[in-house]
């Protein structure tokens, strides 16, 4: 093989690396990109799930504190209709010991 020979072989070879070197980075960049692209769909639906839970337990949170507040006014409710029951038994009573007051004065 002469010195020509083997400076075209020289020339094929560092022809077919350069490619190769091509190939490889465009793969490589395609890899990247997919990868990024990926991590992004992973990201919006952990935070779209996130949010989704977040408004779960919102929701769970109020309807116990609705629930608690309608027991506390029933029975708020109900100890001001015992002591107005109560008041009313005894007004007519005070309104008497009062006139009683007055009148023996």
């Amino acid at each position: 093989m002469g010195m020509k020979d083997v400076l075209r072989k020289i020339k094929e070879a560092e022809q077919s690396a350069e490619k190769r070197l091509s190939s490889a980075q465009t793969e490589s960049s395609k890899i990247v990109a997919d990868a990024r692209r990926e991590a992004s769909a992973l990201v919006t639906g952990a935070t779209e799930d996130s949010l989704t839970n977040t408004q779960k337990t919102l929701d769970a949170a109020r309807s116990k504190a609705g629930k608690e507040a309608d027991s506390v006014q029933k029975d708020g409710a109900s100890i001001v209709e015992k002591i107005q029951s109560s008041a009313s038994s005894r007004k007519e009573k005070a309104v008497k010991n009062l006139l009683g007051a007055v009148t023996s004065q």
